[in-house]
């Protein structure tokens, strides 16, 4: 069965001895592997908290700037006697929010806010990052169907239906890297030199 403990070429280097040494000591064994259902949940639960409280927000600002518009009318914006826009509309903000966030953040690098607080990264079957349509392809497969992850458990890889179908992974990587504008559109690594440099 095929692992991602060490790294293959793609995206990063080899994680170095400073690395390491900053490394939690109880998260170097499992380094590479792919992340257990509950990390993976509490993962995309922090996503999840953090579209809605954006869905939230942007609902406060509408609100507010519907008095700023029309301060006497009691249908200023909407005509259905609220200042807001009705719930469905916010549902579907939302669904498009999530994908795009998702989508940015896979195909860029690798991690989103819930995947950074648990040391998580998507990639693709080689162990890279993945490419903008394969990113958007699996966020719109999460969005839709999020049960998928359900499947992790049984899993005897600790994959989702989503991985499975899309031959991606979500791994243990504390290990980070800011993206560069190269490697965002270009999908290539940068080059390192022998002594840690970039070339």
């Amino acid at each position: 069965m095929t692992t991602f403990r060490e790294y293959r070429e793609g995206d990063m280097t080899p994680p170095d001895d400073v690395a390491l040494r900053a490394m939690p000591r109880e998260a170097r064994a499992i380094q590479g592997e792919r992340a257990g259902f509950v990390s993976r949940l509490i993962a995309a639960g922090l996503d999840v908290t953090l579209v809605f409280l954006a869905v939230m927000a942007t609902n406060a600002a509408i609100w507010m700037a519907s008095f700023l518009f029309d301060p006497v009318s009691s249908t200023p914006a909407f005509g259905s006697g609220d200042r807001v826009p009705d719930i469905g509309w916010l549902i579907i903000y939302g669904y498009v929010l999530n994908w795009l966030y998702w989508t940015v953040c896979w195909a860029t690098s690798g991690r989103t806010l819930g995947n950074i607080v648990m040391g998580l990264r998507v990639v693709n079957f080689r162990g890279n990052r993945m490419t903008w349509g394969g990113a958007a392809i699996r966020s719109l497969f999460c969005t839709t169907f999020p049960i998928g992850l359900f499947w992790s458990i049984i899993s005897g890889a600790n994959r989702s239906v989503q991985d499975v179908v899309m031959r991606t992974s979500v791994i243990y990587d504390w290990v980070m890297e800011m993206p560069t504008l190269a490697t965002i559109f270009t999908g290539k690594p940068r080059a390192n030199t022998k002594d840690g440099s970039e070339a």
